[in-house]
């Protein structure tokens, strides 16, 4: 299952009306090296590409594209407890 996750789920400096999805304690300790890092602890394969996320398009990031057999909740869920 492919699935997309924004950088801006994980961005501190946004509200969750605007797209973050995790907590703003574990979003402190964000960083996009820190992301790939935890894909590749997870053993996802991954694509990273330069994308605007809709919700807040005046943000420049990234998209991940992940291919895993979890649902992208679940993946989220367990990238915000390793950001803790």
């Amino acid at each position: 299952m492919t699935i997309t996750l924004y950088s801006q789920y994980f961005n501190n400096s946004i509200s969750r009306r605007l797209g973050r999805r995790v907590s703003r304690n574990a979003a402190k300790n964000f960083s996009e090296s820190k992301l790939d890092e935890l894909l590749r602890s997870i053993n996802a394969k991954f694509e990273v590409r330069p994308a605007k996320y809709p919700r807040a398009p005046w943000l420049s990031g990234n998209i991940y594209v992940v291919e895993s057999g979890l649902k992208k909740s679940t993946i989220i869920k367990m990238l915000e407890r390793k950001l803790l």
